[in-house]
């Protein structure tokens, strides 16, 4: 990895860039060894120029964080963790084969508070037999843990997993329905919003100012099945692999997959995307960049969504309301079922 690293830091447009966050995910990279952990954020302090207010997230599971790597994080100034958490509820950590018990879980999310560290973790929501109460004790957990942010995501079940096998056999109940998840959703929504925390990014609650800045569109990064770089107008993914990423980068050559270029169509759907993120979309910034306006460029899309309300036009910025929050998958991709050249 870190030779893939280098690759992409031998060229001059990367050379040239400034990057305002490093973040090592994966996975869960708290499995590696304390030195490998210490060499990995070196490599990358050392290969890229980040700039003076970056920041560092590091992707962690409580089962292999010991109090000993959170120390070590904190003292090579990593600021955040984002940790897995899922459930807290004993009954469902077991249904979702996790390791270590909720107690467990808990702990390491109070030492690593206790070491200085953000914390984001993730809350998973509509499990098997799960019912709303179980729901609020998760959400009401995470406030009196005084994480900094929530990553709220309903439970998809993919085909041949461990899961949807015994959910198919009657081991465990199906999921909720629709109206389930909403319920859920909105649960959330509504208990985050009284305690201070914001919707904001792809699922998240937040009250981190941070997490309210309009992200970058370029990614560099490299991994077996990585699948969020961006270089310019050029997403690309890695091999899935490990052997096969292992073997390219051998070779000394990029261990890219699939490799594109975004048309400005595909330009003006992404710019539209940032609505599923949560951020505002500036028509005047829009008009700047692509020569029209997005209800130019998206008028069916747009009229549709206003005159449902899932959509406003407020400070010259197209916005989701908030009848459209819940809904704000099915909003973006609204923008790719139509376009105006």
């Amino acid at each position: 990895m870190k030779k893939a690293l280098g690759f992409y830091a031998e060229k001059e447009y990367v050379k040239s860039s400034v990057f305002n966050e490093l973040y090592v995910g994966g996975g869960s990279p708290s499995v590696i060894a304390k030195e490998q952990i210490v060499d990995v954020l070196r490599c990358c302090r050392e290969t890229f120029n980040l700039s003076d207010d970056s920041l560092t997230k590091f992707t962690a599971c409580t089962n292999n964080l010991s109090e000993e790597k959170i120390r070590l994080l904190s003292s090579n100034k990593v600021d955040q963790l984002d940790i897995g958490i899922q459930t807290f509820d004993d009954s469902l950590r077991k249904i979702l084969v996790l390791r270590d018990s909720r107690q467990h879980a808990v702990l390491k999310l109070k030492e690593a508070k206790r070491h200085g560290l953000h914390v984001s973790i993730d809350l998973l929501y509509n499990l098997p037999s799960q019912t709303l109460r179980q729901w609020k004790e998760d959400l009401k957990q995470a406030l009196e843990l005084d994480v900094e942010s929530v990553d709220c995501y309903p439970l998809d079940i993919y085909p041949d997993t461990t899961l949807a096998k015994r959910i198919a056999m009657g081991e465990i109940p199906p999921v909720g329905g629709c109206a389930t998840e909403l319920e859920m959703y909105l649960e959330a929504y509504n208990i985050f919003k009284e305690n201070g925390y914001s919707p904001t990014c792809h699922n998240r609650f937040s009250r981190l100012k941070e997490d309210f800045n309009k992200l970058s569109s370029e990614i560099v990064g490299t991994g077996a099945g990585f699948f969020m770089g961006r270089i310019g107008s050029f997403p690309y993914s890695d091999i899935e692999g490990v052997q096969d990423y292992i073997a390219a980068v051998k070779k000394g050559v990029l261990p890219i997959a699939r490799l594109s270029k975004l048309s400005k169509e595909d330009e003006m759907r992404e710019a539209m995307m940032l609505i599923y993120i949560r951020i505002p979309v500036d028509r005047e910034e829009f008009n700047a960049r692509f020569g029209k306006f997005p209800e130019e460029a998206f008028p069916d899309a747009i009229r549709r969504l206003q005159q449902k309300g899932l959509i406003e036009i407020r400070d010259n910025k197209i916005q989701l309301t908030e009848k459209g929050d819940p809904w704000r998958f099915n909003i973006a991709w609204e923008f790719f079922k139509d376009a105006k050249q």
